[in-house]
């Protein structure tokens, strides 16, 4: 083990173990699970007395800075300080001057953490990741065969550490960059299922079909995509096309296999028009 000085923090052991503590700290450990951590790591140095007292003090300040000191480890900071391992071990190896200095910061350090810390370490909120895109954006986009179509966000899914979004991909192309009213008069793959309503009369419920990504794939080529508008959308997200990258995204291959199999199966799929469904907001 290198040691640099005689400060707390001072050594390659004492900046690994308050890393360690603080890292742990910031991802949400518990008081519990940091005394846990704080037992494990003495149990490891217990046969080296001058490590054993940089991990005992490098915990005690730890723990004190996050408001979290109690005082059966303050009066083992007290202990192992009065016990003079490493002021004892820096005499004999370097000399009297460089003792006294690691005697003084021991000291400083006692008399820190015996007194309530007013301003303990918060732990810092973890900002969410802003949106890709919001529910309602109208994007434009560029074809591999150089023409552009327009897509719309349908819904966005978010759990932990996971967002899926649904994405409706118009059917139409243009030769030009897309306008709001390039896509207003564009159609959409709808999906139509019989059900009975409450009163047992026959309707039909519409659902859009979508390319699903998730984000970690979306992010991928998100900026293949240019926001032309906005829109309030009512209808729910139907049949998903699982896409993880930019050439599935623009495959008509796949909206052309899917089609057929559905209309094998007698679920009809049909073309309506963004202006008879679509608000535009933006």
């Amino acid at each position: 083990m290198a040691t640099d000085g005689v400060r707390i923090i001072n050594s390659d052991l004492a900046e690994d173990l308050y890393a360690h503590f603080m890292n742990s700290f910031q991802k949400g450990r518990n008081v519990n699970q940091l005394n846990n951590q704080f037992l494990y790591s003495k149990a490891k140095f217990s046969e080296n007395t001058k490590e054993y007292e940089i991990c005992v003090t490098v915990y005690g300040l730890a723990f004190w800075e996050i408001g979290a000191l109690t005082e059966i480890t303050l009066q083992e900071v007290e202990t192992v300080i009065n016990q003079k391992n490493t002021v004892n071990y820096w005499e004999k190896e370097v000399g009297k001057e460089t003792a006294e200095a690691r005697q003084k910061e021991l000291d400083e350090l006692l008399e820190k953490i015996s007194k309530p810390n007013l301003n303990p370490i918060k732990r810092i909120k973890k900002q969410p990741k802003p949106n890709l895109f919001n529910i309602g954006d109208v994007l434009s986009f560029q074809h591999l065969d150089r023409n552009y179509g327009t897509a719309f966000i349908v819904d966005i899914s978010k759990m932990s550490g996971f967002s899926l979004y649904s994405i409706c991909r118009t059917c139409d192309t243009t030769v030009h960059k897309p306008t709001m009213q390039d896509f207003l008069q564009s159609t959409f793959y709808v999906s139509g299922t019989p059900t009975v309503d409450d009163l047992g009369a026959l309707t039909t419920k519409l659902s859009v079909w979508i390319n699903q990504a998730e984000r970690k794939e979306l992010e991928k080529f998100s900026g293949c995509f240019s926001k032309i508008g906005k829109i309030d959308f009512p209808l729910p997200c139907g049949q998903p096309i699982i896409t993880n990258d930019y050439r599935k995204f623009c495959d008509n291959s796949i909206y052309e296999s899917q089609i057929a199999y559905s209309n094998s199966l007698g679920k009809a799929v049909n073309q309506f028009k963004i202006a008879e469904y679509a608000q535009v907001l933006e």
